[in-house]
C-alpha cells in the first residue's frame, strides 16, 4: 500500500493512498446520505423512472444494496449470494435484482444498511491491516482497493440517477467529490490500455470543489492522483465531467472542451 500523504491517488497496482480512516468516512458519508433520502421517498417517488429508463428509483437502489453485498463478500472472500457465473455488464445486474424483485422498499433500505456497515467494517480492517491481493475490476484484476473505489464510483453515479429526475439536490461532500474526480478520469484512461497506448490526461475539475487530476495508461498500470498542474487546458464543471466520463448526460467533447477523442471512447461505449 502506498503511504498516505496530502493528495490522493490511485494506481490498479498500488492500490489507494488514502488511509482506513478516510476511506471509510468517505463511504460512510454516501452510504448515510443515501439512506437519509431514501426514507424519505413516497410511493410514487420509488416507482418513477431513473435517469436510467430500464431501471426505477426502486430497482437502482436495489442495486445498489446487491453491489454492495458482492463487493463485500469478494473482500472476505467469501461465495457471493449472486454468484452467477461470469460478470457481464448488461446482463449480470439485472439477473442480480430478480433476487429481490419482491422487496419493498423498508426491505431494500434494511438490506442496503446492513451491507453498507458490514461493507465499511471490511475495508477497514483489511486497510488497517495493510492486506495485499487483487480483485478483478471492469479493466481487469487489480490492487483490490480499486474495487472499494469502483463501488463508490458506481454509487456517486446511481444516487444523481435517483436523484436528479426526481429533483432531489444531488449533494456530495467535497472528499466524496475529490474521489470520484480521481476515479473517474482514471476510467476514462481505460481505452488507453485496452488498445496498449501510452496516454496522459490532465483535467481541471471545477465546482464547489476545484481539483486538477493527472490520469495516465503506461505499460499496463493505470493511475489517477491530484495534481499540483496549474492551467490545464481541458477544464469543466466537476458534476458535467464526471457525468460525462461515465457515459451519461452531454458528450466528452461538450463537457471537456478540447477533449482527446480517447477519452470519449468509454463514455461512448457507456451510452449505448
Amino acid at each position: 500500500m502506498i503511504q498516505a500523504g496530502q493528495s490522493w491517488s490511485l494506481s490498479t497496482e498500488d492500490g489507494v493512498t488514502l488511509t482506513a480512516d478516510e476511506l471509510v468516512t468517505t463511504l460512510s458519508l454516501q452510504h448515510d446520505r443515501m439512506i437519509g433520502c431514501w426514507q424519505t421517498l413516497s410511493e410514487a417517488q420509488w416507482s418513477a423512472d431513473s435517469r436510467n429508463e430500464a431501471w426505477t428509483v426502486h430497482d437502482t437502489a436495489r442495486h445498489l444494496a446487491d453491489v454492495l453485498e458482492v463487493l463485500t463478500s469478494q473482500l472476505v472472500d467469501e461465495p457471493s449470494p449472486f454468484s452467477v457465473g461470469e460478470f457481464n455488464p448488461n446482463s449480470t445486474p439485472d439477473l442480480w435484482l430478480s433476487y429481490s424483485a419482491d422487496d419493498s422498499p423498508d426491505a431494500t433500505i434494511e438490506r442496503y444498511a446492513a451491507a453498507a456497515v458490514r461493507h465499511r467494517e471490511c475495508v477497514g480492517e483489511r486497510m488497517a491491516a495493510a492486506t495485499p491481493g487483487t480483485a478483478l475490476t471492469p479493466y481487469g484484476p487489480a490492487h483490490w482497493t480499486m474495487s472499494v473505489v469502483h463501488g463508490f464510483w458506481d454509487a456517486w453515479l446511481h444516487e444523481r440517477d435517483i436523484a436528479l429526475p426526481l429533483g432531489i439536490p444531488a449533494t456530495s461532500s467535497p472528499d466524496e467529490q475529490r474521489l470520484v474526480a480521481i476515479y473517474a478520469l482514471l476510467m476514462g484512461v481505460v481505452p488507453a490500455r485496452m488498445m496498449e497506448l501510452p496516454f496522459e490526461a490532465v483535467v481541471a475539475f471545477n465546482g464547489v470543489l476545484s481539483v486538477t487530476v493527472a490520469a495516465a495508461h503506461e505499460a499496463g498500470q493505470l493511475t489517477s492522483a491530484e495534481s499540483g498542474a496549474v492551467g490545464s487546458n481541458l477544464s469543466g464543471d466537476l458534476h458535467e465531467v464526471v457525468d460525462s466520463l461515465s457515459g451519461r448526460g452531454a458528450s466528452v467533447q461538450e463537457a471537456l472542451p478540447g477533449a482527446p477523442d480517447l477519452l470519449e471512447a468509454l463514455a461512448a461505449f457507456l451510452r449505448s
